[in-house]
């Protein structure tokens, strides 16, 4: 039975995008689909493969690229692509991927966005000698939080946070709300 994809409606090509038995040709062809919801379903399938990705990380639409940031079947190549992006949302969500690579972590360590920084911080990929120097002149409480509680952190370091840092407090894990609100205080200043 042939069907014609392109003649479906849109939330069906979705649906398709999504589903775990879609084959490889067909979620090519909707990587390409004209709707970016479309191209995000495939951009969340977890069988994409790496040259669907890398095609999608590419993508205009930033919201399509946040989606392939998420995935954790991206491949750390490509998410040390989407690093650099300039959509604070990629870089938050390569951040927050446990198939992110230490090196990329590690240039992430060093982003304006206190809340990028946080997810580094979480991030079970992130090496010691990055949790050090991300917490050297560091103001942000839950950074500091966060690599005092990071396994990788040298016990050395880990001690000296922990007689620093408040105690019996929490930090907020990093969400994008927390990042939109950072600009909505910034925008407040101006």
């Amino acid at each position: 039975m042939n069907i014609d994809l392109a003649k479906l409606e849109i939330r069906v090509r979705e649906a398709i995008a999504q589903s775990a038995f879609v084959e490889n040709g067909v979620l090519e062809f909707l990587s390409k689909d004209e709707w970016s919801s479309v191209r995000r379903s495939v951009a969340t399938n977890l069988n994409a493969t790496d040259t669907i990705l890398d095609s999608l990380s590419k993508d205009e639409d930033s919201c399509v690229r946040v989606s392939v940031a998420k995935n954790p079947t991206t491949s750390g190549k490509i998410l040390d692509f989407l690093s650099k992006d300039q959509d604070d949302e990629v870089r938050f969500e390569v951040a927050r991927n446990e198939s992110t690579l230490s090196e990329t972590l590690a240039h992430l360590s060093g982003d304006k966005h206190p809340v990028i920084r946080r997810n580094v911080a979480i991030n079970k990929n992130t090496l010691p000698e990055t949790l050090v120097l991300l917490v050297q002149g560091e103001g942000d409480f839950g950074i500091k939080y966060f690599v005092a509680h990071n396994p990788n952190t040298p016990e050395e370091v880990r001690e000296n946070l922990k007689e620093i840092l408040p105690q019996n407090t929490w930090a907020q894990t990093p969400s994008i709300e927390m990042l939109r609100d950072y600009y909505d205080i910034e925008d407040d200043w101006y």
